[in-house]
């Protein structure tokens, strides 16, 4: 079992890497056989190359995407869940979405699966 503090490393750095846009450290947080669902109700990437391809084209939708956690990180046993909010500039316009996400850590300390739970319907202008 990976500690607390861990899961809760894990997961700020996720959110700092899809700030900076950077695909490649998002994708080292991953087991290779990692599972994707974002959003949940979606098709899943499965394993680190597609989930680094994933991101990557989620950064090119936009100029800039900047993930924040928006409230506590909750780590238990190898899972975490924590809210974001992904704001997205396009242009001169902005757009929010608030998200809550749900990892699943082996022991090795590296993510095996996420879960995203939002859908564009809740995509606002900001």
């Amino acid at each position: 079992m990976v500690s607390e503090e861990h899961i809760r490393s894990v997961i700020e750095s996720y959110a700092a890497a899809h700030s900076r846009s950077d695909s490649k450290a998002i994708g080292d947080l991953f087991a290779d056989d990692a599972v994707v669902s974002d959003p949940v109700d979606q098709p899943a990437h499965v394993g680190r190359d597609d989930i680094v391809k994933f991101f990557a084209m989620t950064h090119e939708i936009g100029d800039s995407l900047d993930l924040q956690i928006s409230g506590p990180i909750r780590a238990v046993a190898n899972f975490g869940a924590v809210p974001l909010r992904a704001v997205t500039t396009v242009g001169s316009d902005k757009f929010a979405v608030d998200i809550i996400d749900v990892f699943t850590f082996n022991d090795e300390g590296l993510i095996i699966d996420m879960k995203a739970f939002w859908s564009s319907s809740q995509v606002k202008p900001v």
